[in-house]
């Protein structure tokens, strides 16, 4: 079974834009060698610089730091992307000094994110400050990602910041499809599927929209996003694709002709036979199974669902097989009486085979089928602590 993940966002081509900007080229190759090997020599210089591993603040301005704030670019975060992260110290007067994130030798920043300790269960913190987030989006839907930086000259001075989650960067549209036929085989059958849709209450969304999908026998996964913000149908894509036919297999190589005898005349070489002709192609494999399970007071989720089930592509044809060599023309040479003919023709090699039939395509799946069930019975018996504290949060809503 194969996945693939896509979504509905565009994208803008880099080539649909047009420089017209004219550049002025240095005529001579010299110059031109020393321009680019200071710019590279500068650029390492620039980027490869770190902190020496005796780089310490100064004991003066540690006395005087009384707190740690932590400034996210944005003020939430997907999972699975990276947060920029800046720092400042806030001094007993109340004046902020941020945490530089490069360093420069000759100038070298009062304070530099080395200085911190940065933790976080939710998040991988990076060696510049950023973090990257925790991608399994169930982790942290209660608690968002908890964010710490610590002084390591005073560890009472230390800060956590909470960056609630977005889903928005989520994809919703997921095909899958089965194996594809060995050669001249029919594709396997597209993966049955069953996606398990719910809207939960969450610390930070108050109408939650939840989707559990799994294939086959594999661990469900989970889909989140801000319900208020859905379309009210077809917004979860879910396609399982039958498996392309298997190519078919190549005609067999024609005979080679025989070679003519020896003798005046010289019998001419015979005809290679023709190849043969390419096996058809196997047909495409047939549509999966889509189910999908909603609350029973919420029918109307099943439309948010989009299912499909499309046969697989039928198989390439097989090459047909090469014609065989025609024989080699019997040699004039070699009479009796030491006479000599001229050599006979070679025979006429063989004609290649046809190229076989592409296979069919493979026929459509069933129409998905939609069950209803109490709320906490939606995403079956083995639910994720986190998401069974979500339905739990909804059940006691009063």
């Amino acid at each position: 079974m194969k996945r693939h993940e896509t979504t509905r966002h565009g994208e803008a081509s880099r080539e649909d834009v047009t420089d017209n900007r004219r550049h002025t080229v240095p005529r001579d190759a010299s110059l031109l060698r020393l321009l680019v090997t200071s710019f590279s020599v500068t650029g390492l210089v620039a980027c490869s610089h770190a902190p020496p591993a005796d780089f310490a603040p100064d004991p003066g301005l540690v006395a005087q730091i009384r707190d740690i704030r932590i400034v996210t670019t944005y003020t939430r975060a997907c999972p699975g992307a990276t947060v920029t992260a800046n720092y400042e110290a806030v001094l007993a007067d109340g004046a902020r000094v941020p945490f530089s994130r490069s360093y420069d030798k000759k100038h070298p920043p009062r304070l530099h994110v080395v200085f911190l300790d940065r933790e976080s269960p939710d998040a991988v913190s990076q060696e510049d400050g950023d973090w990257v987030t925790e991608r399994d989006p169930l982790a942290t839907v209660s608690t968002g990602f908890r964010l710490t930086a610590t002084l390591r000259a005073n560890s009472r001075i230390t800060n956590t910041v909470v960056v609630p989650p977005d889903y928005g960067c989520m994809p919703h549209t997921f095909v899958f499809s089965g194996e594809a036929g060995g050669p001249g085989e029919a594709g396997e059958p597209g993966p049955d599927a069953t996606v398990r849709l719910a809207v939960v209450r969450s610390p930070f969304f108050d109408k939650l929209l939840v989707a559990g999908i799994q294939v086959g026998l594999a661990q469900p996964f989970y889909v989140l996003q801000d319900a208020t913000v859905v379309p009210p149908a077809d917004w979860l894509v879910i396609e399982s694709r039958g498996g392309r036919g298997g190519t078919g297999t190549t005609g067999a190589k024609g005979a080679d002709g025989a070679a003519g005898a020896a003798d005046c005349p010289p019998q001419p070489g015979g005809p290679g036979g023709n190849g043969g002709n390419g096996g058809p192609g196997g047909a495409g494999g047939r549509g999966g199974r889509i189910s999908v399970i909603v609350p029973l007071d919420n029918p109307f989720l099943a439309g948010m669902v989009s299912a499909r089930s499309p046969g697989g592509p039928g198989g390439q044809g097989g090459a047909g097989g090469a014609g065989g060599k025609g024989g080699k023309g019997g040699s004039g040479a070699g009479h009796a009486n030491n006479r000599r003919c001229p050599d006979a023709a070679d025979g006429a090699p063989g004609q290649a085979g046809n190229v076989g039939a592409t296979g069919t395509q493979g026929v459509g799946g069933p129409r998905s089928l939609v069950v209803t069930a109490p709320a906490k019975e939606v995403f079956g018996l083995q639910v994720p602590a986190e998401l069974s504290s979500l339905i739990e949060r909804l059940q006691r809503r009063p």
